[in-house]
């Protein structure tokens, strides 16, 4: 590849972000690359913390970064020869790996029923300025660099480093969501952290002395998830944007929806077959046009797109109350309610359940015991072991409108103080 100037850019989390090869700037410069300027990191999270304002663009960078340490970490300390293709295929695919978010990220995920990572995988695949970049190394890397984030690839190593317990993309975020969020919670010490890694063939290994290194880098996702990830408000400012969604594409299925913006009734006319979404109407939608489209929303003949579009816009969000149990009874008597309030459930109503597994042991990390053996470091820390489950399970609901609803609405707030007793 061609050698040029090296390229630095300054960066609040790792100070310096160094690119080096011509081919990775180029990347960076392609219009794909760009548009994640225009999309939130974490979703409506800066309804919640007002300094989550941070974009896509700004966490791909840090994960390339933080490539770029791990692989130039095993190339010095442990003798790795990856080979400049690898090499690339490394930095590339951290580079990549969430070029397919929409707006939000993942807020309306659930609608689309579609997962960003697919959307990663097309657009490698398809975009012609991006794939015209990634063919002048051969006309096999894009298909590489696709495989490394969906986990179908002859480089599982790399696919570790993009998607496993110690991979870069995490340790991006977590680090450069504490900043812009204002929380503590989660800080770890990178550099240690990327010292203790040792390259094996198809898996990250840690050093002897690296246990509690990780064990500070564990709990820190832990105390991100339950402080900020699964944040009740943010929660909810997810669902209310799954909900504007949701009413937008029913009236326009029916016909009613007038006036709709070109880039959204491209995009919703994919979404009502996500089959059938092009490339251009993915691109053409992200947080800065979604968010421009709500004052027509709140101008709309219909009053619960205009309702549900100035809470978004004004930033009045549904309450919550905690559920213990959420059964087809309990559904039932929700939607019941709702319905004797005047309240459309559909639009209103909504429960969520989310939840990870304390511990975090979906994969092992395997740490040497010193004396040339392998063990599961999950097995070995008591402290994460006994870590609970982190969960939200929350029925979401306007509440003003409940409040305001007199007597039509008193089965409901009676409903809705039970339910609360409960959870």
């Amino acid at each position: 590849m061609e050698q040029a100037k090296e390229k630095v850019l300054k960066d609040p989390v790792h100070n310096y972000i160094r690119v080096r090869d011509p081919f990775i700037w180029r990347l960076i410069n392609t219009r794909v690359f760009q548009r994640l300027r225009r999309i939130r990191q974490l979703g409506t999270s800066f309804l919640t913390f007002h300094g989550a304002e941070h974009s896509r663009f700004t966490h791909s960078l840090g994960a390339y970064e933080t490539m770029r340490k791990v692989v130039e970490h095993f190339m010095r300390n442990y003798g790795w020869t990856p080979g400049e293709r690898t090499r690339l295929l490394a930095l590339a695919a951290a580079l990549l790996h969430d070029i397919g978010h929409g707006p939000f990220s993942h807020a309306v995920e659930p609608v689309t029923g579609q997962r960003h990572e697919g959307w990663t995988v097309r657009l490698l695949r398809e975009e012609a300025e991006l794939r015209a970049v990634l063919d002048d190394v051969d006309d096999r890397f894009a298909e590489d660099v696709a495989g490394v984030i969906a986990g179908e690839t002859d480089f599982p190593l790399l696919h570790q480093l993009i998607t496993g317990q110690l991979d870069v993309d995490r340790m991006d975020y977590l680090l450069r969501d504490a900043l812009y969020t204002g929380v503590a919670y989660g800080q770890f010490e990178l550099e240690r952290l990327i010292r203790v890694m040792i390259p094996g063939r198809a898996e990250v290994l840690v050093r002897p002395s690296g246990r509690l290194t990780v064990e500070q880098y564990m709990l820190a996702r832990y105390f991100m998830y339950a402080q900020v990830y699964l944040h009740p408000t943010t929660v909810g400012s997810d669902l209310l944007v799954r909900k504007i969604v949701e009413r937008a594409i029913m009236l326009r299925r029916e016909g009613v929806l007038k006036d709709v913006p070109p880039l959204w009734d491209s995009w919703m006319s994919g979404l009502e077959d996500p089959g059938e979404l092009s490339i251009e109407a993915f691109l053409g939608m992200d947080d800065a046009v979604f968010l421009a489209g709500l004052p027509g929303w709140e101008r709309s003949g219909d009053p619960i797109l205009s309702d549900l579009a100035g809470r978004l816009l004004h930033r009045r969000l549904f309450e919550s109350v905690p559920v213990a149990e959420w059964t087809p009874e309990v559904e039932r008597l929700v939607r019941e309610a709702f319905v004797q309030a005047g309240l459309d459930p559909d639009s209103y109503a909504g429960f969520v359940h989310v939840s990870i597994d304390g511990s975090g042991n979906r994969e092992p990390v395997w740490l040497s015991d010193g004396g040339g053996k392998w063990v599961n470091f999950f097995e070995q820390s008591v402290l994460l072991r006994n870590l609970p489950p982190i969960a939200v399970k929350r029925l979401y609901f306007p509440g003003d409108l409940v409040e305001s609803g007199g007597d039509r609405a008193a089965s409901l707030r009676k409903l809705l103080a039970s339910l609360s007793h409960e959870g």
